[in-house]
């Protein structure tokens, strides 16, 4: 199961669910939590720097988006992951549909996107991450049309804790 949330509820959601990983998208400038008994391995720490030109915002943006990919692939499927960045709202909802669209290749990608809205009617997957994902996984713009064609969001300026199970 996948758990998102921001980074107010990041320690209540892993209390509450106690995942076996966890990904944190962050600015620099953020602390990131400290989750008790988690390895370092199992905790990906992602930081969004002040990028100040389009080739480092996009440089940066493929870089996590490419450990992204990585971090799941190493994941067996057992246990939970927590993800969640800042009002959880678009890096941990792109890192959401990422894994899901990577563990359920079978889920075309305009579904999984309409599933992950809703259930997060708030969900605005940020493009850049999930059109990187989209090349490293080699789904010919699928994954990026499928987010494109999501109509707009519920406004919200900080995500509630919302669980999706990894297979529809």
């Amino acid at each position: 199961m996948l758990i998102v949330s921001s980074l107010s509820q990041a320690c209540c959601a892993y209390g509450a669910h106690k995942p076996a990983r966890v990904l944190s998208l962050l600015s620099e400038e953020e602390t990131v939590p400290c989750f008790d008994a988690l390895p370092d391995d199992r905790h990906l720490k992602l930081y969004v720097p002040r990028e100040s030109c389009a080739q480092s915002i996009s440089d940066a943006a493929r870089k996590r988006a490419e450990e992204i990919v990585r971090f799941v692939k190493e994941w067996d499927g057992q246990g939970d992951i927590l993800i969640h960045c800042n009002r959880g709202v678009s890096r941990s909802m792109a890192a959401a549909f990422i894994i899901l669209c990577m563990k359920d290749p079978q889920t075309p990608e305009a579904a999984q996107a309409a599933r992950l809205r809703k259930i997060a009617p708030y969900a605005d997957p940020c493009p850049m991450l999930v059109s990187y994902a989209d090349d490293f996984m080699g789904r010919d713009g699928r994954m990026l049309d499928a987010i494109e064609d999501l109509p707009p969001p519920c406004p919200t300026i900080c995500a509630p804790v919302v669980t999706l199970p990894v297979a529809a």
